[in-house]
């Protein structure tokens, strides 16, 4: 019996760890903005279908600036401090794109 607890002790631990390290994809709407203190990353699709990815740096706060849609598909572009986020042709899929904090 004893052993079956240790066991069943352990497993809940390793469970609990496992979902405690997983991120949550953040995805806000237009004009919404999330704070990053520790900093994170960026993720999505371009209208090109590439796979992108950007680090965000610490005390970023990003702000989905525009949307608008090409060929039925709408794509979310950002900014910091009021300026485009990472640059101005930096455009994402809204379905696709996610940010992750630290």
């Amino acid at each position: 019996m004893r052993n079956f607890l240790s066991a069943a002790l352990i497993a809940f631990a390793t469970i609990a760890a496992s979902h405690a390290s997983a991120q949550t994809c953040l995805r806000p709407k237009w004009t919404e903005c999330i704070s990053f203190p520790n900093g994170g990353r960026h993720t999505g699709v371009s209208p090109y279908g590439k796979p992108l990815q950007m680090e965000v740096p610490a005390g970023a706060e990003i702000c989905v600036s525009n949307e608008w849609e090409i060929r039925a598909e709408t794509y979310a572009q950002f900014s910091r401090n009021g300026r485009p986020w990472p640059d101005r042709d930096w455009e994402v899929d809204v379905d696709t794109f996610c940010f992750y904090k630290n």
